[in-house]
């Protein structure tokens, strides 16, 4: 029933699918933001605004989804007035976004997301870097400020994951964070600095790989990078090369929002085109 049912939703189906499942996220976004709403959460105050835009850059990087990439610059001005956002772009059809301490880079069509990071990265001036996906967005419980006073407060991390809410199902972060509970990163090329799933305080545990959705210090993600040569797959060989270096910490109580569309075509056929990365990194670490 479910190749079937992939079978129809990826045939001559596919945009109407794609515009039902826009619509049924939409929905779910907001849902969620009531929710959390009539349980006395709000966004950010005066305080905790002034406090991001001063010390926090936020990066990401777009390709082939225009609408997403506004729609998240557009999100991150309503919780932070003004906050620096840097946003690489390699889509055939330059980006094309208008807006206060925003720049964007263009660079030559499929570059890769590793390229498109850097880029940003090397612009950011900030003390902090925020690093999303065009496909994400904040919510009432991503609670940057608090994740920056707790890295001011703690100089032994450099690093705090942020939990993800993905559709359709939009799993509890505190569920879904427990993945990254099991990741032992044995494949490490140097054994963490303070052991795995150590408490820092209630909230913030060490491991050695959080989501893609991370708060960290810009000197020590500069140390790091991402390596040019792979174009989608830099998750895991980012935090291989970080463990040893940095101290990643996770907080599953926080919550960004993730939206990918499977039924955007375009996108997804350069998405899966992942085999020279997977030859690459397994030469890489033979």
């Amino acid at each position: 029933m479910k190749d079937i049912l992939k079978k129809i939703s990826h045939g001559r189906l596919e945009p109407l699918f794609y515009i039902l499942y826009k619509l049924f996220i939409n929905l779910e976004y907001l849902v969620l933001t009531i929710s959390w709403y009539l349980k006395g959460l709000r966004k950010p105050n005066q305080e905790d605004i002034d406090l991001v835009v001063e010390n926090v850059t936020f990066i990401y990087k777009s390709f082939e989804r225009q609408a997403m990439a506004k729609k998240l610059y557009q999100n991150i001005q309503k919780y932070y007035p003004n906050a620096r956002v840097i946003i690489s772009d390699d889509s055939f059809k330059p980006l094309k976004i208008k807006g206060q301490n925003l720049k964007i880079i263009h660079l030559p069509f499929n570059s890769g997301l590793s390229k498109g990071l850097n880029a940003a990265l090397n612009e950011v001036t900030t003390p902090y870097v925020m690093r999303m996906d065009d496909d994400e967005l904040l919510t009432l419980r991503s609670n940057i400020a608090d994740e920056l006073r707790f890295l001011k407060q703690h100089q032994e991390v450099d690093l705090v994951g942020f939990g993800v809410l993905s559709t359709p199902k939009c799993e509890d972060p505190k569920k879904s964070s427990h993945l990254y509970y099991k990741q032992l990163m044995q494949e490490a090329l140097k054994p963490l600095k303070i052991p795995h799933l150590t408490k820092i305080d209630e909230t913030h545990f060490v491991v050695g790989k959080t989501a893609n959705i991370f708060l960290a210090r810009s000197d020590k993600l500069k140390e790091i990078g991402w390596d040019d040569n792979i174009r989608i797959l830099d998750h895991n060989d980012f935090f291989v090369r970080a463990a040893g270096n940095i101290v990643s910490v996770i907080n599953p109580t926080t919550a960004i929002f993730h939206y990918h569309n499977q039924f955007d075509n375009n996108y997804q056929q350069y998405r899966s085109d992942i085999q020279k990365d997977r030859d690459y990194i397994r030469k890489k670490y033979s």
